[in-house]
């Protein structure tokens, strides 16, 4: 979109039969967007997470009522079609006995540009970069999962593990072993019956599937992971896990109660945790990032000095997937100031970035369908994580 258009939006939607429920959503196709498999005339759908005890392939009908809507023969002149297609999907899906619920309305924009190890962002990232090894130092993991890991950081980061005492194992490398163009998955522990444990653990989650034997293999890796029972479970549950879908399934919408910034996700540069809360209200995960906080304290005296002004904000995704830590006075159901803006991260190639982020200083956001836009409509941010809240 160009500047000057509104922001776009979209659609959360409940579908239910019985005891089975699946959370979706319906969003515009634009050049450059989303492109989800279940496609009808200009609007997708989106699947997020299923919810309630039901079996969930008891629903597989709602897709295909979907792509057989005639939304072309629809009169929808002047008409949004996102609402033309809730509504006529709602229609076909009580003849069939399933229930259709509007959610909420949410602004919609480009997916999450992908965060790596091997990304040389223009910004700013305060997390350190052995965070996770850390933690595993600390007790407070029993495993690390490094994915994605291009090849030429794989040797490197055994060396690292093995000077401190710990246990690497890479899985599935690349044809022709850890080239510098390939990426990896690494494992690091600090018992050889860990790594036991997640060998066989990744192995039944890369088969994939959706039965119950693959939902205990996540939870099971999530408690090696040393994450929250609580948080394992709802990442199980939800559909896409890549860093887009587990933005619109986990952040709120603004705006909400001010998090802390122990629980800061949406940015990787000042992240400590290594999972996505299943609330930002989480207190298993506030603690774990309390002691994760001290850990890196202990190894790093003055880190959290230096972390917390700027993990301390508003943190917002903007429409060109630049990344931002907004600090604002105010509420934002009222109108909020803000005071600075700093880029954590570009969305790609970008030289005005920083200085339309300076121009961000001094006017009014306002919370709009769980997003943030200023005064004017030029500028906005659809995801966004208010992390004003008490450490």
């Amino acid at each position: 979109m160009t500047a000057g258009e509104p922001p776009a939006h979209q659609l959360f939607v409940v579908v239910g039969r019985a005891a089975a429920r699946l959370r979706l959503r319906l969003i515009p196709l634009r050049d450059g967007g989303e492109r989800p498999a279940i496609a009808n005339h200009g609007v997708g759908l989106a699947p997020l997470e299923r919810l309630g005890d039901g079996d969930p392939h008891s629903l597989s009908e709602v897709f295909h009522l979907f792509r057989r809507l005639a939304l072309a023969d629809v009169d929808a002149a002047g008409a949004d079609p996102l609402e033309v297609a809730f509504a006529a999907w709602g229609e076909v899906l009580a003849r069939a006995g399933i229930d259709l619920r509007l959610e909420r309305r949410a602004l919609h924009g480009p997916p999450l540009p992908r965060s790596d190890y091997a990304a040389q962002p223009t910004g700013i990232s305060l997390r350190p970069w052995d965070v996770e090894l850390t933690a595993l130092a600390a007790g407070l993991r029993t495993v690390v999962k490094l994915d994605s890991l291009p090849g030429g950081l794989v040797e490197p980061l055994r060396r690292t593990a093995e000077e401190r005492g710990l246990r690497s194992e890479l899985v599935a490398p690349p044809a022709g072993g850890a080239a510098e163009s390939a990426v990896a998955t690494l494992f690091v522990a600090r018992e050889a019956e860990a790594l036991r444990d997640v060998r066989s653990l990744e192995a039944l989650l890369r088969r994939g599937g959706d039965d119950a034997d693959t939902a205990a293999a996540v939870r099971r890796m999530g408690e090696l992971l040393g994450y929250p029972r609580c948080c394992a479970a709802r990442f199980a549950r939800i559909v896409g896990q890549n860093d887009t879908t587990l933005a619109w399934a986990l952040l709120p919408g603004v705006p909400h109660a001010p998090a802390s910034p122990l629980v800061q996700w949406l940015q990787p540069g000042l992240a400590l945790l290594s999972h996505a809360p299943c609330d930002l209200g989480c207190a298993a995960s506030v603690a774990l990032g309390g002691r994760i906080l001290q850990a890196v304290e202990r190894a790093e005296p003055g880190f959290a000095a230096r972390w917390r002004p700027l993990a301390g904000r508003l943190q917002v995704v903007d429409q060109r997937g630049n990344r931002l830590a907004l600090a604002v006075d105010g509420r934002l159901e009222d109108g909020a100031r803000v005071a600075a803006a700093d880029v954590l991260a570009a969305g790609g190639p970008d030289p005005e970035v920083a200085t339309r982020a300076r121009r961000l200083a001094g006017r009014v956001l306002r919370a709009r369908f769980g997003g943030v836009v200023v005064d004017g409509d030029d500028w906005h941010a659809p995801y966004a994580a208010d992390h004003r809240g008490a450490p």
